[in-house]
């Protein structure tokens, strides 16, 4: 069970945490969409730069003067870049924070839902449901369960409330007692890739009670890096540079923290299995003509459109 002062904060203060690199017209995007959101909520609004070169930094302080700017080296990554923000939330006496990717973007009064949800249940961690595209038809980022050594994502249509055992961490609602609890992100074994599900992973083991929310609806379109390796038009020589970096789901530092979590004496089972089934798809693709990729690819498309 979460700590006895989770029932401390009687007046919400709410701190909005938007990791940024590089991304200056994603990053303002972001920041336009959050003005236009409901003022019945107090939000301060967090934007954590890891050392952008292009302009980010100056062009939120000439249009948006009100927001706070935190400053990395270029070695923060997502993790660091939340940990940092969370940090100075705390510190600043918040009682909730909320992840926020700067390419999400809430939907109206998706925020204010969020929060509400999260302040009349001290014990709860929530997030939107992420879609596609504005007309909300094709789901992406959100809750996910935990399926024997695999995560599966879960869609929540409007007027549902679905529990679930880890989230993605595009846009989750967080009650600073968690830190408390569990204390932040380890950027240090998990910089990018997988931080946000073993986060709320072990916030859920910790006793707090995750929950994906339907009628908070943002759009987020899928990362490309995600794109499974079968069906990518990205070279697979390239695919398996990329496990050298922390931007990879299967960076193998990070994916062994990420399978000791979740799997505990178990972990070399799903650790060994997903290096293998890389190996053999590596094989097919090299088999394989790519008209019949193409097709596999189409197929899939297809089959995400209808769910």
């Amino acid at each position: 069970m979460p700590p006895a002062n989770t029932q401390a904060y009687s007046v919400p203060s709410i701190f909005v945490i938007i990791p940024t690199y590089n991304r200056k017209a994603i990053t303002l995007q972001c920041l336009e969409y959050l003005s236009g959101q409901e003022k019945n909520i107090s939000l301060q609004l967090v934007v954590v730069d890891d050392g952008s070169t292009d302009g980010t930094v100056s062009a939120i302080h000439a249009q948006y003067p009100q927001v706070q700017v935190l400053k990395g080296d270029g070695n923060l990554w997502w993790a660091g870049a939340i940990k940092k923000g969370m940090q100075y939330a705390h510190k600043q006496g918040a009682s909730h924070v909320i992840w926020l990717n700067d390419d999400t973007l809430p939907a109206e009064r998706t925020l204010f839902l969020l929060v509400q949800a999260c302040t009349q249940d001290p014990r709860k961690i929530v997030s939107a449901q992420c879609y596609d595209s504005a007309d909300f038809q094709v789901p992406t980022y959100g809750g996910h369960r935990k399926k024997m050594f695999a995560l599966q994502y879960l869609f929540v249509p409007e007027g549902k409330q679905i529990r679930c055992d880890c989230m993605s961490g595009n846009l989750v609602c967080i009650p600073c007692s968690v830190i408390d609890r569990i204390g932040y992100p380890l950027n240090h074994k998990l910089p990018q890739s997988l931080a946000d599900v073993v986060y709320t992973w072990e916030a859920q083991k910790a006793g707090y009670q995750l929950e994906v929310i339907g009628d908070a609806k943002a759009i987020c379109k899928f990362n490309p890096l995600e794109q499974g390796w079968l069906i990518s038009s990205t070279p697979i020589i390239q695919q398996w540079k990329r496990l050298r970096g922390p931007k990879s789901n299967f960076y193998p530092p990070a994916y062994w923290h990420y399978c000791k979590s979740f799997y505990g004496y178990l972990a070399l089972i799903p650790f060994l299995h997903v290096y293998f089934k890389l190996l053999v798809i590596t094989i097919i693709r090299w088999i394989l003509p790519a008209s019949v990729i193409l097709k596999v690819r189409l197929y899939k498309n297809k089959f995400n459109a209808r769910f």
